[in-house]
């Protein structure tokens, strides 16, 4: 068994110097999902953005510069002074390796986020384009080092005041959620990459009983990363919308709260590697998961979570549960005009631990969803990685403890959808 595994981690060293060799942003991305996410993110947060490799030059098209900045541009020699002010704030987050705030030349305020995989600095999102008052001195305001042919924000006043103005701390904290969220994306499509290259290898190479032997035990550690990963994208850039209306509406409490709520259940969900967790840990991030959700549905959701007192400390394995209350939400709640409850309960019986997950929703079933949402599925929904995770898991659950350990879905148009999840009470992690 030791050999084994020194023989797995040997593999996997190499694998992923094998995939560094030849490794760039847009290999890990590619340039079409990199302008996705670019757009989504801009959208969500009203940024302008444009990624960069590791030499500081462009690999997307432009999203969402201000009139102020394309006017600007359209001078060759301003655009290459402009360029200069990018190259800056790329070459200064390759350096530290941080996210770095500053003023470009004009005096709007920019930021770098560094793209790094592994230590290895592949590029950055270079975005902002936000006027700001209340940044401290210590930021680079690079009007001091670098000067355009006139003073853009008087001869094009008009232009530079109708630019949003956002506070140093707001604009900050999203850049710090971007950056949270870009390098997890980052860390996910290496490791996708590596399995994809390692399991080739495999294919090649091992015999045909080894192989399907050796690709079970990989098949199961894959699952359970996908589904720790599967943060679907719909609910992330909903929040980044979510913390940035907030901030315009208000001065900050209820602001920091999300982004506090936000940032501990990213942590959680894709940092965390542990195969299983107590049933307190795992409640406590779907608390969060609720909490966020709140925030945009408002009074449209409630919820409860019902914890016997003896089960804080039960074991349970990771992400199981989490899929199934998306599924409440999503299916149940968002899709009935005056919202509903979920209802979350844990429990003993007999030598089984016994979760339920309830909504007052509509009592959608597969085949009422399949109808409903049609239109949406060729373009891709929310609904179809909620779908995947909740599959994936159904499978993990029997694979692991047998076929009475499926997931039990009950449907009824008065009462909406329960699902009941059991699990052995004790189990053993190696077959997770």
């Amino acid at each position: 068994m030791d050999e084994f595994l020194n023989t797995k981690i040997k593999d996997l060293v190499q694998d992923e110097d094998s995939v560094f060799n030849n490794f760039d942003i847009n290999h890990l991305f590619g340039k079409e999902k990199l302008e996705d996410i670019q757009e989504k993110i801009s959208k969500a947060t009203g940024l302008a953005f444009v990624t960069v490799d590791f030499k500081g030059e462009p690999v997307t098209e432009m999203t969402s510069f201000t009139k102020f900045c394309r006017e600007i541009r359209r001078n060759e020699g301003e655009k290459r002074l402009c360029w200069s002010s990018d190259a800056f704030g790329a070459i200064q987050a390759a350096v530290t390796q941080k996210t770095s705030v500053y003023f470009c030349p004009c005096g709007l305020m920019e930021v770098a986020i560094p793209i790094i995989v592994r230590g290895h600095y592949l590029g950055g999102f270079i975005g902002g384009q936000k006027r700001c008052s209340d940044a401290p001195p210590s930021v680079c305001r690079l009007e001091t080092v670098m000067h355009h042919a006139e003073d853009y924000k008087v001869s094009k006043s008009d232009l530079f005041n109708e630019i949003q103005e956002m506070s140093y701390q707001q604009f900050v904290n999203i850049a710090d959620m971007i950056s949270l969220i870009v390098n997890q994306l980052g860390e996910k499509e290496l490791s996708r990459l590596m399995l994809k290259e390692s399991l080739n290898k495999e294919m090649e190479s091992l015999s045909e009983k080894r192989k399907r032997m050796e690709l079970e035990y990989s098949l199961k550690n894959a699952e359970l990363s996908a589904l720790q990963s599967q943060m679907n994208p719909s609910f992330l850039f909903r929040c980044l919308n979510s913390i940035s209306n907030l901030a315009v509406i208000e001065s900050a409490p209820k602001t920091n709260e999300m982004v506090t709520l936000f940032a501990e259940f990213l942590r959680y969900n894709l940092i965390n590697t542990k195969n299983s967790i107590s049933v307190a840990d795992e409640m406590e991030n779907i608390e969060r998961y609720l909490k966020i959700q709140k925030v945009r549905l408002g009074e449209r959701l409630n919820y409860s979570i019902d914890i016997a007192e003896n089960i804080h400390m039960q074991r349970i394995p990771k992400v199981i549960v989490l899929p199934f209350v998306e599924k409440a939400v999503f299916y149940g709640i968002d899709q009935k005009r005056e919202g509903g409850t979920v209802r979350i309960s844990v429990s003993y019986m007999d030598s089984d631990v016994v979760i339920s997950i309830e909504d007052s929703g509509l009592g959608l079933n597969e085949e009422k969803i399949s109808q409903r949402f049609k239109s949406y599925k060729e373009g891709g929904y929310e609904g179809d990685t909620i779908e995947t995770g909740i599959s994936s898991i159904r499978q993990r659950l029997v694979s692991s403890f047998g076929p009475q350990y499926d997931v039990v879905m009950q449907y009824s148009e008065k009462s909406g959808t329960k699902c009941l999840i059991k699990y052995p009470k004790n189990f053993d992690e190696k077959v997770l």
